[in-house]
Formats: structure tokens, C-alpha cells, sequence
């Protein structure tokens, strides 16, 4: 990782994503904060946070396309400074009524939304296929890193400044995110984006079509959809309840949480040098082993079970997260990389909300250790039915390279 940062480029890229990855750490808490400092209070909390993810989903589906068809890096630039201005209106506009409020944090999530799927295949651009596990892994590190750093952050600020810096602060980061992008060099500048006189409805549709022709990456997005919408869900309702009803106080959330996220640091570090011959095989093992960390919750009588579990689980994720984002960089067609990674963040992200719905009714209707026994149990088992599916094992589908062995020679 180290020597792909000395490049220019990469390092101007990564940089770019790590401010981004700071503003996006700050941001939940600075907003919550905000949101309850203000005059509209917890009741306007989850609206507002609604307002944020329907955001995201949004930009989600018309990012992928507007990333394939024009310069990555300006659509970087652009996304982030439409956050980093959605971000400061909030933060320096006290007394804002709530609906302008909504607005503004909807079209930050939208500029998130575009951001992930145009960084993933502008990674792809600057970077050769031989190295793009390590700048994949370099940019799960970053963002592992402000995921727990950029909550205490916020904190520090709040606590300071009050209500406003500290999302005044996220937005000057996306800002700086947004100045570094506007910098990185285009590989291919003239390379043409999408054929003349095609619609975005019709872009979107090449995409799902590209999407079909892998089947591993279908397969895996329904084990991901799975790991969403029942284990991490599933950890985020009942780890609270868990700590304070079975364990006595509420320690047990910052140190299993914790312990996820040093798990993931190692499973990003692990993964800038280890590359399996059959790289599916140890990422949906690992994938399926989130499954624990349910189970955990569901029985476990001592708080060092849980804690170990979500260990594992976050280095789990790391071994999965990455050989997947550069087997789509590999296996996918460089003028439709942001369109399939668009629809992999809009799938699996757009059902974590299903699941912190559906868990609590559960939960009241057939008691806890039942559903986190099942959600465990159902993310183990989806992850490691996928290995049945062909190319699984390698995340390359036989099928699509005879495809596309015979467009090249067309």
C-alpha cells in the first residue's frame, strides 16, 4: 500500500477519499447532535436521518450512470461539493424550518450515493489490475480508520463549539475532498463514456444486463443482502438490549463495536497482502462467520463471546469486501464499472433499513433468541450457498470471459 502511495495520482485519489471518509465518519453523530440541539428535537430526528438515507438511495441510481458517462474525477468533484454545501447550510443556518433541513442532508446522501460508485471505478482507471487488491485495501483502511475516529471527532467538536462546527467541519472536509479530486489526472481523458444518442434509462439498463451475465456477483449480493439486513441489523437492535439486560450496563456496546472495527482494520491489512488462489472461498467463509456474532447475542453468557464475535465478524468483512470490489474492477468492463457498483451499494445498503424495520416486531412477536438464532443461522448458511454457484470460487464467471473474448475479436 505504501509504494502505491508514493503515485501521484492514486495518492491524490486516496487522499480525496480519505477526507470524504472523515466528513462521512463526522456525520450521523454531528447530525444527531444538531438535530437534537435544535429547535425541532428528537422528534425530527428520524426524518431527518430518513432524509439522509433516501438521499443516498437516490443518487445510487442515476450515480452509476452519470459516472460511466462523464470524467470520473469531475463527478467526484461535483458530489462532494454539493455535500460539502448541503452540509454547511445546516450547519451555519440555525432555525432552519425542518423540511429545508430534510432537503439538504437528502441531497448530501445523494452526493454520497454518486461518490462510492464513481471512486470504486476510478480506482480501477489509475491503478493497474495487478494492484488493485492493494488500493482497494488501502481505501477500506482509510475508511475503517474515520468510522471510529470521526464519531469522537464530532464528539470533541459538539462538546467545544456547540451545534454548528461540528458539521461545518464535515462539510469543510468534503470541501478539501472535493479540491483533491478536481486535481487527480485522467488516465484516458478522450476515452469515449457511452454511445451517442443513448438515454440514462437506457445506460441503467445496460448495466443490469451487464449485471446478469456475472453470476457470482448476483449470488454474492444476495449473500451481502442477507449479512445487511439480518446480522447487521440484527447487532445494531439487539446489541444495547443485550448489554443492559443481560450483562448489567451498557460497556459492552463500545467494546464490541470496537472490537468490530479493529477486526475490520486487520482484515484490510491482511488483505493488502494475501491473495488466495481461490479468493471466494476464504471471502464467503469469512462473510458467513458475521453469522456469530447474532448467534453470540442470542446465547452467550459471558460479554468476551460477543466481543471475540464481532472481532471475527469485522475481519470477516474486510476479507469479503475486498477481492469483491476488485473482482468487479476486473471482471467488468471499464465504461460500465460505476453503473454495476451503483447497483451493488443501492441493493445491499437500500435493505439494511428493511431489517431495523422488520427485527423489533419480530423480536415481540417470537422473542429474541429465536430471530437472532435464525438471522445467524441464515447469514452463515447464504453465504456459503454461494460457493455453489459457477465462478464463485474465484469471482470470475467462465461464462462472461468467453463473452467477452468474442466482442474483442468482433
Amino acid at each position: 500500500m505504501l509504494t502505491l502511495l508514493r503515485e501521484r495520482a492514486f495518492r491524490r485519489l486516496w487522499l480525496s477519499y480519505s477526507a470524504s471518509a472523515a466528513a462521512t465518519g463526522m456525520m450521523p453523530t454531528a447530525l444527531t447532535l444538531a438535530v437534537l440541539d435544535g429547535p425541532h428535537g428528537l422528534s425530527a430526528l428520524g426524518l431527518v436521518l430518513g432524509a439522509r438515507t433516501l438521499g443516498f438511495v437516490l443518487g445510487s441510481l442515476p450515480g452509476g450512470v452519470i459516472a460511466d458517462r462523464y470524467p470520473r474525477a469531475l463527478v467526484l468533484t461535483v458530489s462532494s461539493a454539493v455535500r460539502g454545501g448541503a452540509t454547511a447550510v445546516v450547519g451555519l443556518a440555525a432555525g432552519l424550518p425542518l423540511l429545508a433541513v430534510c432537503v439538504a442532508i437528502g441531497c448530501a446522501g445523494a452526493g454520497e450515493g454518486t461518490f462510492r460508485s464513481a471512486y470504486q471505478a476510478l480506482v480501477a482507471e489509475l491503478v493497474g489490475e495487478d494492484r488493485l487488491q492493494e488500493a482497494n485495501a488501502a481505501t477500506t483502511l482509510s475508511l475503517r480508520i474515520w468510522l471510529v475516529g470521526g464519531p469522537t471527532a464530532a464528539v470533541a467538536l459538539y462538546a467545544g463549539f456547540g451545534r454548528g462546527l461540528s458539521l461545518t467541519a464535515a462539510a469543510a472536509l468534503w470541501l478539501v475532498s472535493a479540491l483533491l479530486a478536481g486535481t487527480v489526472p485522467a488516465k484516458n481523458p478522450s476515452a469515449p463514456r457511452s454511445e451517442a444518442g443513448t438515454t440514462m434509462l437506457t445506460e441503467f439498463r445496460q448495466g443490469l444486463d451487464e449485471a446478469r451475465r456475472h453470476r457470482w456477483f448476483l449470488a454474492g449480493l444476495g449473500a451481502l443482502v442477507a449479512w445487511l439486513a439480518l446480522g447487521e441489523a440484527a447487532k445494531y437492535v439487539m446489541l444495547p438490549v443485550v448489554s443492559r439486560d443481560r450483562f448489567g450496563s451498557t460497556a459492552l456496546i463500545g467494546l464490541a463495536l470496537g472490537a468490530y472495527s479493529a477486526g475490520a482494520i486487520a482484515g484490510a491489512v491482511l488483505m493488502s497482502r494475501w491473495r488466495p488462489r481461490r479468493v471466494g472461498v476464504p471471502a464467503m467463509i469469512m462473510l458467513g462467520s458475521y453469522g456469530l456474532v447474532p448467534l453470540s447475542l442470542a446465547y452467550a453468557s459471558q460479554s468476551w463471546i460477543v466481543i471475540a464475535a464481532c472481532a471475527i465478524g469485522g475481519v470477516g468483512i474486510e476479507v469479503f469486501n475486498i477481492p469483491w470490489f476488485t473482482a468487479i474492477q476486473r471482471e467488468v468492463p471499464a465504461r460500465l464499472q460505476a453503473r454495476i457498483s451503483s447497483l451493488d451499494f443501492l441493493v445491499s445498503y437500500g435493505m439494511s433499513p428493511v431489517g431495523f424495520a422488520l427485527i423489533p416486531p419480530m423480536v415481540e412477536a417470537a422473542g429474541a433468541r429465536i430471530v437472532l438464532t435464525t438471522a445467524g443461522l441464515l447469514v452463515m448458511g447464504s453465504a456459503l450457498a454461494t460457493l455453489l454457484v459457477p465462478g464463485m470460487t474465484g469471482f470470475s464467471d467462465p461464462r462472461s470471459r468467453e463473452h467477452d473474448l468474442i466482442e474483442a475479436t468482433r
